[in-house]
């Protein structure tokens, strides 16, 4: 079906516009005509959010949503050509057929002409959802809980097992791995002015180092082949994790979605949901409740040995991650990248990976 105004339109008021909204509902829910929507919540990152309240026409579709979350890049100071279109990809190809929790999505889509990506879910605040603080840490109980989704997101689709099940969805192809191409995002000296900038300020020098830490990105991308993949959400910080009406948690903000080796998750959530010295306290208990819940799914896991491995090889990542980012909350950026760092000066993870 052909939309007014393209599939993924630029145009903030053409995705609200009843017209678009009803082209776009009909599909899921026959019948339906908007008639005005009304705006509850705006949010600007890079992306942005804009949460809004649905009115039907008499007679719509009675199980059509009453309010709905555009994600999209609607600023035009941030919006460029070719920006990320994995998460759309993970909606529209695999989030359904996954046993992880996901916001309801009723549209995704990329405009091939301009590259444009637009994604329509149904707003959860109005289901009663509640979304994570990046300021606010996770007990041990609430991170093991994370882990239990992670594992099913795992397992489903481990060494590409669920790739063969989605038209166009090899997982390597649709959602390539990100650690190469991530480590060629800004220059050494552009890292090292970020690491040098006050976020990570109690970390050793020889920590704080750019070509160090794009050489781990660099041995991490190297070693991927020889441990088992799957589909890694890549960014599960506490922000990006809601809890649902009745306290279950789900994910959000699959923007950095990939194919790559577990572990990639499982420490960077850890190290940074958790207090420093909870972590401590916790991580291998949490690491081998992680891996009973990938047997109980049928996976065989890596061994504990192997996997506490990896697990402390791989925390370069997540501080690499929070090395290069620009565009968030101070507080945030500080808190993320100081704890990522002090896991991997305890873990010695550069040395571990020979950098």
């Amino acid at each position: 079906m052909n939309l007014p105004g393209g599939p993924a339109p630029h145009d903030e008021a053409v995705a609200l516009s009843p017209s678009w909204l009803t082209a776009v509902l009909r599909r899921r829910h026959p019948g339906t005509v908007v008639s005005a929507t009304d705006v509850t919540e705006r949010i600007e990152t890079v992306a942005t959010k804009v949460r809004f309240d649905v009115s039907y026409a008499s007679g719509a579709a009675s199980d059509a949503p009453p309010a709905l979350c555009a994600k999209a890049y609607f600023n035009p100071a941030t919006r460029r050509r070719g920006s990320s279109r994995a998460e759309v990809d993970f909606y529209r190809l695999l989030a359904a057929a996954l046993p992880v929790r996901t916001p309801p999505c009723v549209h995704a889509e990329v405009d091939e002409e301009t590259g444009h990506p637009l994604l329509l879910m149904h707003d959860l605040v109005v289901a009663g959802a509640r979304f994570g603080d990046p300021l606010m840490g996770f007990g041990r109980d609430q991170a093991a809980g994370t882990l239990d989704q992670l594992a099913a997101l795992h397992a489903a689709t481990w060494d590409g097992a669920r790739g063969r099940e989605a038209p166009g969805a090899d997982l390597a192809t649709a959602f390539p791995p990100r650690l190469a191409s991530l480590a060629r995002h800004l220059s050494p000296e552009q890292v090292q002015t970020q690491l040098d900038d006050g976020r990570a300020p109690d970390i050793p020098a020889e920590i704080r180092r750019a070509d160090r830490l794009i050489a781990a990105m660099g041995a991490l991308a190297d070693l991927s082949p020889r441990h088992p993949r799957c589909l890694v959400h890549g960014d599960v910080h506490t922000g990006n994790v809601y809890a649902t009406a009745d306290g279950a948690p789900g994910l959000i903000d699959w923007q950095v979605v990939q194919y790559g080796v577990w572990a990639l998750d499982v420490c960077y959530h850890l190290a940074a949901v958790l207090q420093p010295d909870e972590l401590a306290r916790s991580e291998r208990e949490l690491l081998d409740h992680y891996l009973d819940r990938l047997a109980a799914h049928g996976v065989a896991p890596p061994g504990r040995d192997e996997a506490w491995w990896a697990y402390r090889a791989h925390l370069p990542y997540g501080f690499f991650l929070w090395s290069i980012t620009r565009n968030v909350d101070r507080p945030i950026t500080e808190r993320h990248t100081g704890r990522l760092a002090l896991a991997v000066t305890r873990h010695d993870s550069l040395g571990l990976l020979g950098v």
